[in-house]
């Protein structure tokens, strides 16, 4: 199902909650819910989770308890995502 939404003004957040409660069924919001947590799952971590999950990595080293996995393995999970 489509739906349009007509506005063409600057709103803040509020607003543009209210507008979606007034014009999408629930059935649409909770379909808009559930694609914004998606677009936020899939968001690359930033600087602060990457330094984090280093310094875990890191002390798990030292404490013998770090898991890892073959480098080819992890090669070739680059290579299908397309970082490669």
């Amino acid at each position: 199902m489509e739906t349009t939404l007509h506005f063409d003004i600057t709103v803040s957040l509020n607003q543009l909650a209210q507008i979606i409660r007034e014009q999408l069924t629930a059935k649409d919001r909770l379909a808009l819910a559930d694609m914004l947590q998606t677009d936020s799952e899939n968001e690359e971590p930033t600087k602060e989770q990457i330094l984090s999950q280093l310094k875990e990595d890191y002390i798990a080293l030292q404490n013998g308890t770090l898991k890892t996995r073959p480098a080819l393995e992890f090669l070739a999970e680059l290579k299908s995502e397309g970082h490669l």
